[in-house]
């Protein structure tokens, strides 16, 4: 069960109008021409965008994707756009492919009689080892963050506030695709920052959260300065969650930001 959704949401009979999957490219607020080197269901320019259907993975990039009660729909733009998501779906799809043609001649190597059996090792394991590095290094890298909408509550300040959750699109591990996660916002104490470290073998994240549902671990990576005062908001939730105050965090009581002197 998602958080705060009642399992017979996921069961609600159809509303009259038809909730479609429209599939499109991903392409940047900033774009004019469309490509197909991301293909994504988060579309803003959608035309049936307010009765699309919104897709999410519960448990990770591993597990199936579920649909949200239909009665929840994106936000018309997004909050956060990552500057580097195409460059890393090409890291991704480059290294892989370079781990295919590894493969092929390792597979080479190891049934010609003129090369001992090492040769197919040493060139496996060196044509693999980067794809694997790539996928472990970016498996938590955000390319878009989206707000849900409860289309049956008006949109006031205090329903937003009260009940917030994000959609957080992640690259698939082939880098073609993107899914997505969601973000309880309100009452999640445990989204805090990710402590900051530069080893080689640790994942790129900034954000870090545990899922009451299913006690699972769960980072994000999200470059600051980018996406104005909407995303300065969340990043004072954030540090406000962590015992950090940088004098972005605004109290719900008073809508007015808590001095840097306070937390």
């Amino acid at each position: 069960m998602l958080r705060g959704l009642p399992l017979r949401g996921l069961t609600r009979t159809p509303l009259i109008a038809h909730r479609s999957r429209h599939s499109g490219s991903y392409k940047s607020s900033d774009a004019t021409v469309e490509t197909d080197d991301i293909i994504t269901e988060n579309n803003p320019w959608s035309p049936t965008l307010y009765t699309d259907v919104v897709r999410y993975k519960p448990r990770g990039r591993w597990s199936r994707t579920q649909a949200l009660p239909d009665n929840y729909r994106l936000s018309y733009q997004s909050l956060y756009e990552a500057p580097g998501s195409k460059y890393v779906s090409l890291l991704r799809r480059l290294t892989i492919s370079f781990a295919v043609l590894g493969a092929y001649g390792a597979k080479l190597f190891y049934e010609s009689v003129q090369f001992d059996d090492i040769y197919a090792l040493f060139t496996l394991v060196g044509t693999i080892s980067p794809a694997a590095f790539v996928q472990y290094k970016t498996k938590d890298y955000v390319t878009r963050i989206f707000r849900l909408y409860d289309k049956d509550k008006p949109q006031t300040l205090d329903n937003l506030v009260s009940d917030e959750r994000l959609v957080m699109e992640k690259l698939s591990p082939m880098g073609s695709r993107t899914y997505n996660e969601v973000l309880q916002v309100s009452d999640n104490t445990s989204l805090q920052f990710q402590k900051p470290s530069h080893g080689w073998l640790v994942p790129l994240a900034t954000w870090k959260e545990v899922d009451p549902e299913t006690n699972r671990k769960r980072a994000y990576y999200v470059v600051d300065n980018i996406g104005g005062i909407k995303m300065d908001r969340l990043w004072g939730i954030v540090e406000h969650n962590s015992g950090v105050n940088h004098g972005r965090y605004i109290d719900p009581a008073t809508n007015e930001r808590l001095p840097d002197d306070k937390l």
